[in-house]
């Protein structure tokens, strides 16, 4: 057979490469590292199918070739070579690359010394291919096999999280190949792998591309496509739904910007994910929201892995309200509207809790200006309808006007309304009113009037206060001071 029948018996190999490597160019699903490392092993079975036609043309002749004795390891070394470079697409091999490299760096010399050492294998002078008698003879059978299993192996944990389709049409591919290779390579029956690794290369490629339409590119969670595929294909297992919603992402774009935003929620995602819980389906559904599907999980589950996600989020400057509702009759989509319900419910608990904090550290901060100033301060609370639900008076002002303690004065609004002069009372409570009321945060308390002290003299005070607000306008805290002026009132001022 003359080298051009020889290529052309490999045209199916030739015309698969240039077909993946043209469409390699067009894609945007994935990675440059990805595309660079599956042009890098295309070049190799390029090279692999190149010299087995090198080594088949000289295997004709009637006497050994250099080109066969050193070709024909080169081959058999070049097969775990792609398989290890096919296991690098997926990064599995990038931290163990040496380690993996090691039965290759091993075998090189004793597979080239051969034909000198007959420790393996030679050609006889008329171009026989002669095996060693001992259990080194199946060296070269022992090495495929090893990188076959590790090959095998490292894409059922590159799909372990996966989608059970993907993973068992991949595995079933390769497996399949790897055994009819073996099997190839076990009766030392001579082929050209270089075809079974271009129909291997382009298997992965169509699964790398089906997984990379249903992920989500910036967190790599699942899509928001596939969440509602998912919610009807796994009906029969989904036993409890979660909603997850991050707080605050818009004012984490606004103040830091969009790159930090990003940084944000790939962050939230790996607090989701990071304890690579079984039977757990993690969805970026919407900007700042996820879902997740527990498949045959029973609520204690659910909980326990709520509550790790909510520990992974506490090391980090993010928060997250969740959700979640286990499913009753494969009600799945009730089972979500509840989840979203009771996520929101979480998120306004945390909002009111973080904004009440952020008023606690307010009026700590102007109680020690007032203190500074020898002036008095109020402070008053109210629920999410608007209802004043405290009231507290300084000890400052309590001091001002008399009293000691709240046994003295009570932390009740009427302590002081009942103390107020009565030509000033309905003055003064109209503007203290209508501060609440005006839900634009435009108006500012600011009156001055006249309060009885506890010695039965009346004092003149100037009182000024600012109303703290949620964010639909609802009142949340009332904070003011006082300071005397019954000085300035006498002399004019």
């Amino acid at each position: 057979m003359d080298i051009a029948a020889l290529v052309l018996s490999d045209y199916i190999t030739l015309a698969e490469l240039l077909g993946l490597w043209v469409m390699l160019g067009s894609n945007v699903h994935l990675s440059r590292r990805t595309i660079t490392a599956t042009r890098f092993v295309i070049i190799l079975i390029f090279a692999e199918a190149l010299l087995s036609i090198i080594v088949r043309w000289a295997a004709q002749l009637d006497y050994p070739t250099y080109a066969r004795i050193f070709l024909t390891p080169t081959v058999w070394l070049l097969h775990p070579v792609i398989m290890l470079e096919m296991m690098g697409i997926t990064q599995f091999a990038q931290k163990r690359r040496f380690l993996l490299y090691l039965p290759i760096l091993i075998s090189a010399p004793l597979l080239y010394s051969s034909q000198w050492t007959h420790l393996i294998y030679w050609f006889s002078p008329d171009n026989q291919y002669m095996s060693a008698d001992g259990i080194l003879r199946f060296y070269p059978v022992a090495l495929f096999v090893l990188y076959a299993v590790l090959f095998v192996g490292a894409f059922a944990i590159q799909y372990a999280r996966r989608g059970t389709t993907e993973r068992k049409g991949i595995l079933v591919s390769f497996l399949t190949a790897m055994v009819g290779a073996a099997i190839h390579v076990f009766l030392a029956i001579r082929v050209d792998f270089s075809t079974l690794f271009a129909s291997l290369l382009l298997v992965y490629y169509l699964s790398l591309y089906v997984l990379t339409a249903k992920e989500d590119t910036l967190t790599h969670l699942l899509n928001r496509q596939c969440y509602y595929v998912d919610s009807a294909n796994l009906k029969g297992r989904i036993t409890a739904v979660a909603s997850v919603d991050m707080n605050d992402l818009k004012k984490v774009n606004d103040s830091e910007g969009h790159d930090a935003g990003d940084t944000a929620l790939v962050t939230v995602a790996e607090c989701l994910t990071s304890d690579k819980v079984k039977n757990k389906q993690v969805y970026r559904i919407g900007g700042d929201e996820f879902a997740i599907f527990y498949l045959d999980k029973t609520e204690d589950e659910v909980k326990d892995d709520i509550e790790r996600m909510r520990k992974n989020l506490s090391r980090t400057k993010y928060e997250c309200a969740f959700g979640y509702e286990m499913v009753k009759d494969e009600e799945v989509e009730k089972a979500i509207i509840a989840a979203d319900r009771e996520m929101y419910t979480n998120k306004a608990i945390m909002k009111d809790t973080n904004e009440r904090r952020i008023a606690a550290h307010r009026a700590a901060t102007i109680r020690v200006m007032h203190e500074a100033l020898g002036s008095g301060m109020w402070g008053m609370e109210f629920d999410e309808n608007g209802n004043m639900t405290s009231v507290e008076w300084s000890p400052e002002f309590r001091r001002m006007i008399g009293y000691k303690d709240e046994n003295d004065f009570p932390n009740k609004l009427e302590s002081w309304s009942d103390l107020l002069h009565p030509d000033d009372r309905d003055a003064v409570l109209k503007e203290y009113n209508d501060t609440i009321q005006d839900y634009t945060g435009r108006k500012n308390y600011d009156v001055e009037y006249r309060l009885q002290v506890k010695s039965g003299e009346w004092r003149w005070f100037h009182a000024i206060g600012r109303l703290l607000r949620r964010e639909n306008g609802t009142p949340l805290s009332y904070v003011g001071m006082f300071v005397d002026i019954t000085d300035q009132k006498a002399a004019g001022l």
